[in-house]
Formats: structure tokens, C-alpha cells, sequence
């Protein structure tokens, strides 16, 4: 069992965390709360990287732990994950010690038999069985971790984590760098994990289909909630109407007792007025629930024509790789595509290069007539780090007061405008770029992952505008519940080319089939084959013999 009792933290004088206790057996709890609050500082705190400033935590089990940001080591990522099968590790080493020296006695039979019994012959296909399922395959996971990319190492964390069997998984935000298919094969894995799931997490849908509770933060404190995201929804709406009608109730009560107070204050009924006064010192009022309005407005600019876009053969290479290998995509007005792809499929690369940011291709992008593209890039490269967000804000033409008002509707405001951009985290960054493009007039928004960091309720804000915004939007995301609400069409950008998504959903569960298969035989194979090696077996010599051909027959 995990239990948090009591635990506080300060930062820079203020306090993040204020008094959090709550507990965690095999229940499935995301914590939630806005950007800053001290979610990723709870984890940190829980094992054992923060010290509290009050409070303790215990934890009665093993757990693993998935940081926000991996960690790019000199080990491979096949390493890093090995490490979680250390027993088989080490009879592993022990048997192939007495294989050097040519000692096949009593202790080598001994060792095979114990061997066998761990999974000794089998676990490495399951590391490749779940890293495929996290689109890995074996060649990325002999490079090490500081040449891949950062998606790929949170993947790497990810298969090496729920490959532990811990007690306990702690991730934070672990759907940040992955695609739609990762995401989905990690609900499937978790939903049958027998251990607790402690997640800090922004993905709305994620939440939906995993969470047993939540947990929220607000002001340094938590609450927890039974349920998923959309349930507490509901309940917290409830409680806050609630709560604002006894606020409204109690200021209402006081006033009516300090007009009775000042009537009768001196006359004959002064001691009923006293006795009233020390009652309603004794009332604490609740404060008002902070409800900043929250709002981005994207203005659409001029109409524009019926085409808007048409793209043919684009194709785009890096280093000899051919990435991109002829699309074509065509978009009307007041159309809304999503475009889907595993992780370096070339999704980001297509919208730089209808954003007009890649010049650098073949094939031809034609954009319509009266069309005005506004782009949202996911890094932040269009920004500059040495300046501050009042820089940016004034440059669009507002005083200096307007720009702290615009940027405060941001949750940037006080000294964090004066900051350079340098020192912003990237949810930070994240929302200065939507304040900018607030401030964009155009008529077609290319948008590569505009929720991603953003917390639920600021993912909201976006979803809002873009529902109300009039134009057309080319959108790539991985996040379900925008794709939902806001697409009328969506491709999948797979081998370089765009395809209607059903038809490669289909494909991709029956080629998910046919890995799963393969697996278990390579694992069949190095089981006979190690058994074959000790003493010969006609019965297991032919097994291996239709099991090796079955497999040179699936991989042609």
C-alpha cells in the first residue's frame, strides 16, 4: 500500500502543497489539477527525489516510476528494460559461465530446468511482444537511449516499467509524446494490471477509460473524487453551485444580523445585539471560487474560397530516408481534418510544408484563393527565448496595459510577464503561443498537437474556439476526445502516404495478430533449441524443424 500522510511542500517561499494525505492499494487514481499546481512535485515527493516539507510517505511494495522528461543514457533501450529481469539475468550468466567451461553436469540440468521455470526462455520476446505493441521494434532498441528520440525513450520506460510487475506504477503524463495506437495499447496494458496506478495526466479520454478516482488539486490542497473525469465533472459543478449558494446565503445572513446589530445597539434590546455581534464574528465566511474567465477567440478573416487547399505527390526526404512518398490531400471550405500517424511518420514535416515553413520538397501545394494559414507549430521555434511575453504581445500593436490584461486571460500575469521566455516551462510556452494566435487573423488554421501540456481545462478553452472559430482547420493530434468533438474527416499517414483510418485500423489489428504469433513461436524455438543443445530429442528436432519453417513462411 501507498500512503501519503500530511505532506506540504514550499517553493520559493510559497506553499505548493498544503497538508495531502491520501491513499493507494490497486486502484486506478489520476491526479489532475492546472498547470503549476504541484502535480509532477507530488510524484517527485512520493518517490523519493523531494523531501516534504511536512509529512511522510510510505510505500509497502516495489513501484517504477515514469518522470516526465526520460532520461538519454549510454544504455541501449534493450538494456534499460533487461534490468527489470535481473533473477534471469543472473541464471543466465551462471549457465552460460558453465557453457564456457564445458560443464554440462548436474548444476547446468539444474540451472536450464530453474531457468525455464522464470521465463527464462520466453521473456525477451515479451519485451519485444510490448515494444511492438508501443510501436518499437528491436533496431530502436539496440541504439541507445541518448540517440533516440523523446517519445521513443518514454516508450522504452514505459514497456521496461509495466514489464516489472511492480506493485505500483507512478507515471506522469505518460501520453504526452505517444500517437493514438500507443495510447490505446497502454489503456489495454494498465486495464489489466493487477497492481495500483498512481497518474498525473491531461488527456481527457485517457482519464475516462482508466481512472477508479481522482484526485484533485486546487490551491495546494486535494480532494479526492470516486470515478472517472467526466463523473467528477458532474459532482464538482454540483458542489461548487453549492458552495457559491452558501456563500451568497452566509453574507446574506451576516448583513441582515449587522443591520439588527446597528438598530439596537444602544436601545433596550442592546444585550440581544451583543450577543448577536459575537455569533456572527464567529461565522467564517468562505471565499469566492476563483472563476477567471477563460477565453480564446480566433478570428476567421475573410471568407475565402471554396478550395482551400490542394496538395499532389508530396514527397520529402531526410539523410536518403523518404518520409513523405506522394500525398495528396484536398480541402474545402469549412472542413475539419485530422490527420493520425504513428510517432516520426511524417505528420509534422506534411504541415510545415503546407504551412509554407518547408520550401524544401517535391510535388505541389496549392493553397486557395483569399486563404490566410495560421499556423500553430508543436515546438516553440517561432518564438524568441530571449524575450518576454509582454515583447511578444506588444509587437502585435496593444499598450502595455492591454498586453498584461491579454496575457493575464493566460494564466500569465505579475512578474511571469517580465520573464524571459527562456525560463518558461513548455505548458507556459504552450499558452503564449495560443494568446498569440488569438491575436491571428486567418481563415484556415494548420494545428500540430495545440492541446499537448495544456491542462483539462485549458484544453477545453482551445476545444471552445476552435469549435466556434469559422474557417478551416488541418489538425494533428493524439488527443481522442479533440478528435471527436472538433473533426468531420480524418487520415492516417502511414509509409508516407495518407489513408482513409478505418482501412488501417483493420490492418493493423490483424499485422498486431500476426507479431503476437511470431513471438510465441521465436520463444518455442529458443526454448528447443537451448533443450537440443544439452541432448538430442527426435520428437523436439522435428517440432523445431515445422515451428522454424512456419516462421520463415510469416516473414515472407
Amino acid at each position: 500500500m501507498l500512503i501519503v500522510s500530511d505532506v506540504s511542500y514550499m517553493n520559493q517561499g510559497k506553499m505548493l502543497l498544503s497538508h495531502v494525505s491520501f491513499t493507494l492499494d490497486r486502484e486506478r487514481k489520476v491526479i489532475i489539477g492546472e498547470n503549476g499546481c504541484g502535480k509532477t512535485t507530488l510524484l517527485e515527493i512520493i518517490v523519493g527525489n523531494l523531501s516534504p516539507y511536512t509529512g511522510s510517505v510510505t510505500i509497502k511494495g516495489s513501484f517504477a516510476y515514469l518522470p516526465q522528461e526520460v532520461q538519454a543514457l549510454e544504455t541501449t533501450g534493450m538494456e534499460e528494460i533487461e534490468r527489470v529481469f535481473h533473477r534471469i539475468k543472473t541464471v543466465e550468466r551462471l549457465i552460460e559461465e558453465l557453457e564456457r567451461r564445458g560443464d554440462y553436469g548436474k548444476e547446468y540440468g539444474e540451472l536450464l530446468e530453474h531457468y525455464a521455470d522464470i521465463g527464462g526462455y520466453s521473456y525477451r520476446q515479451r519485451i519485444l511482444e510490448v515494444a511492438n505493441s508501443f510501436g518499437l521494434c528491436e533496431q530502436t532498441l539496440r541504439q541507445k537511449l541518448k540517440d533516440i528520440s523523446g517519445g521513443e525513450r518514454t516508450k522504452v520506460e514505459l514497456v521496461k516499467a509495466i514489464l516489472s510487475e511492480a506493485d505500483f506504477l507512478i507515471l506522469d503524463e505518460p501520453t504526452n509524446h505517444l500517437d493514438v495506437e500507443t495510447i490505446e495499447a497502454l489503456e489495454e496494458y494498465l486495464l489489466n494490471y493487477r497492481g495500483g496506478l498512481l497518474i498525473v495526466s491531461h488527456d481527457r479520454s485517457f482519464i475516462n477509460n482508466i481512472a477508479t478516482h481522482i484526485l484533485y488539486i486546487e490551491r495546494g490542497m486535494m480532494k479526492e473524487y470516486t470515478g472517472n473525469y467526466d463523473k467528477f465533472e458532474m459532482v464538482k459543478s454540483k458542489e461548487d453551485q453549492f458552495a457559491t449558494k452558501e456563500r451568497e446565503r452566509l453574507l446574506k445572513y451576516v448583513e441582515e444580523q449587522r443591520k439588527f446589530i446597528e438598530k439596537f445597539r444602544y436601545g433596550t434590546r442592546s444585550k440581544q445585539a451583543l450577543s448577536r455581534e459575537k455569533a456572527i464574528e464567529k461565522i467564517e465566511i468562505p471565499d469566492p471560487l476563483v472563476n477567471r474567465k477563460r477565453e480564446l477567440k480566433i478570428e476567421q478573416g475573410k471568407r475565402g474560397g471554396e478550395i482551400v487547399l490542394d496538395c499532389k505527390g508530396i514527397k520529402k526526404s531526410f539523410d536518403g530516408n523518404e518520409v513523405l512518398k506522394g500525398v495528396n490531400l484536398s480541402i474545402r471550405r469549412g472542413e475539419r481534418i485530422g490527420i493520425l500517424g504513428r510517432n516520426g511518420s511524417g505528420k509534422t514535416t506534411l504541415l510545415k510544408i503546407i504551412a509554407g515553413v518547408d520550401k524544401n520538397f517535391e510535388g505541389n501545394v496549392r493553397v486557395g484563393e483569399s486563404i490566410e494559414i495560421g499556423y500553430f507549430p508543436q515546438d516553440s521555434f517561432m518564438i524568441d527565448d530571449n524575450v518576454t511575453p509582454l515583447d511578444e504581445i506588444i509587437k502585435e500593436g496593444l499598450t502595455v496595459q492591454e498586453s498584461r490584461d491579454f496575457l493575464s486571460m493566460f494564466d500569465l500575469r505579475g512578474d511571469d510577464v517580465f520573464k524571459k521566455i527562456s525560463e518558461f516551462s513548455g505548458g507556459e510556452k504552450r499558452k503564449l503561443i495560443l494568446a498569440k494566435m488569438s491575436l491571428v487573423k486567418g481563415n484556415f488554421l494548420v494545428m500540430d498537437e495545440p492541446t499537448n501540456h495544456l491542462d483539462i481545462e485549458m484544453n477545453q478553452v482551445v476545444m471552445n474556439a476552435l469549435k466556434n472559430f469559422d474557417g478551416s482547420i488541418l489538425l494533428v493530434t493524439h488527443d481522442r476526445y479533440l478528435l471527436k468533438e472538433l473533426t468531420n474527416k480524418v487520415y492516417y499517414l502511414e509509409d508516407g502516404i495518407l489513408n482513409d483510418r478505418e482501412k488501417i485500423l483493420k490492418r493493423v489489428e490483424t499485422k498486431s495478430n500476426e507479431e503476437k504469433e511470431k513471438n510465441k513461436i521465436k520463444a518455442r524455438i529458443e526454448y528447443l533449441e537451448r533443450l537440443l543443445s544439452r541432448e538430442d530429442n527426435e520428437k523436439r528436432s522435428k517440432e523445431l524443424k515445422i515451428l522454424k519453417a512456419r516462421l520463415q513462411k510469416m516473414n515472407r
